[in-house]
């Protein structure tokens, strides 16, 4: 009985949502390099930009490869970071339910959105995206997980209502 009752309060739509939010959360959002070389690609003989040292930053991690290997990975690397992280993971975790009203998944999304300006605020200023520091795929893959929440929080809101322009 209790299995039952646990599957019925799970909302599959939110279990995707979860689990895309977590694995973005675990990849790389931010990347910089530094002390750049350029190598010539065999292939298409175009020059190619490579850094001996790198530095990958998540919302929950930051890591230091220096010639692709890994020399320091830290968690919880501030605590405006950490708390966007945490703030996404909670948000991740407490999509998975079925809720009987339609506000918390509302807010269960305006909470990411939230953590996700809170996490770009934490970095500070200079980031340069494109120029010095380029987006990781965890950013990318979080993105999507935050745009399939719009998806399953719009049709919660929309689920019991009744139209007003019935003729």
């Amino acid at each position: 009985m209790l299995k039952s009752n646990l599957f019925s309060r799970i909302n599959l739509a939110g279990l995707v949502v979860a689990v895309t939010i977590i694995i973005g959360l675990l990849g790389p959002w931010l990347t910089v390099g530094y002390d750049s070389y350029a190598k010539i690609n065999p292939e298409t003989k175009i020059g190619e930009l490579f850094y001996h040292t790198r530095v990958e930053l998540s919302p929950l991690y930051g890591s230091i490869y220096r010639d692709e290997v890994l020399v320091e990975k830290t968690w919880f690397i501030t605590i405006g970071i950490s708390i966007a992280g945490l703030m996404l993971l909670l948000t991740a975790v407490l999509s998975i339910f079925k809720y009987k009203k339609t506000w918390p998944h509302i807010s269960l999304f305006i909470s990411s959105i939230i953590g996700m300006f809170f996490f770009f605020l934490s970095v500070g200023s200079g980031i340069s995206i494109g120029v010095d520091t380029y987006v990781g795929w965890g950013l990318e893959v979080t993105g999507l997980g935050l745009l399939i929440l719009f998806v399953v929080s719009l049709r919660e809101l929309t689920k019991n209502s009744i139209s007003r322009f019935i003729d």
